[in-house]
């Protein structure tokens, strides 16, 4: 279920999960999962509790076995290229390649997470005939086996997440007044921006195609 969730709210979350993520960074995070998160219909801060659990937040993080890329560790094998090689761990194709240094950048890690979800709330919806959170994460974290026949079984790293999420929840609440405070200040800086762009458009000289209809016309 998608929660909508300001860019501020996400940014504090974030924050709150790794105070070492810089501002600026937070902030780019915060966009992207609010992007993604409308785009493929989950909770923001699920997809900060996500990231937390995989990487801490460490943009360039690659599993120890050489099989999960980025900040959301997504397993690169199925991702893109790599699905059509037959050793993309040991021996990736330069298309597979491309792929896995792609997935170390943030925005295209939370990218390819959301539509993870996708994926796998369709997946356990086609197995188990539901496909709520719990389902839905368990098979994002590759508790699925074909051979046992067994489906979008939550684990002990499934309600980890959850419960690290429903933190956030709870600090995000906390801390509304903050994020209210920051919202006013991202919309008037905002407002600034757009205020020295138009001035500078109003004040610089006329282009040359101006000058010469001008001069055409006259």
């Amino acid at each position: 279920m998608c929660v909508f969730r300001s860019i501020a709210a996400i940014t504090l979350a974030i924050r709150f999960a790794h105070p070492d993520v810089s501002d600026a960074d937070a902030t780019s995070y915060a966009a992207a999962l609010q992007f993604e998160a409308e785009r493929h219909d989950f909770d923001p801060l699920t997809g900060v509790a996500i990231i937390q659990h995989e990487s801490r937040f460490h943009p360039r993080a690659i599993s120890p076995d050489g099989e999960d890329y980025g900040l959301a560790q997504v397993r690169a094998r199925h991702v893109g290229a790599c699905k059509d090689d037959k050793d993309p761990r040991r021996r990736p194709s330069e298309a597979c390649r491309a792929v896995k240094q792609r997935l170390l950048e943030p925005s295209e890690s939370i990218r390819v997470m959301a539509e993870l979800i996708s994926s796998h709330r369709k997946l356990c919806r086609q197995k188990t005939g539901n496909a709520n959170l719990l389902q839905w994460l368990a098979s994002y974290q590759g508790r699925n086996s074909v051979k046992e026949d067994r489906w979008c079984t939550p684990g002990d790293g499934t309600h980890s997440v959850i419960q690290y999420r429903d933190r956030l929840v709870r600090e995000v609440a906390r801390r509304s007044r903050e994020i209210k405070a920051a919202e006013k200040a991202g919309a008037k800086e905002a407002e600034e921006r757009a205020r020295i762009v138009d001035s500078r458009e109003e004040s610089s000289p006329p282009s040359n195609e101006q000058t010469s209809a001008g001069q055409r016309g006259s």
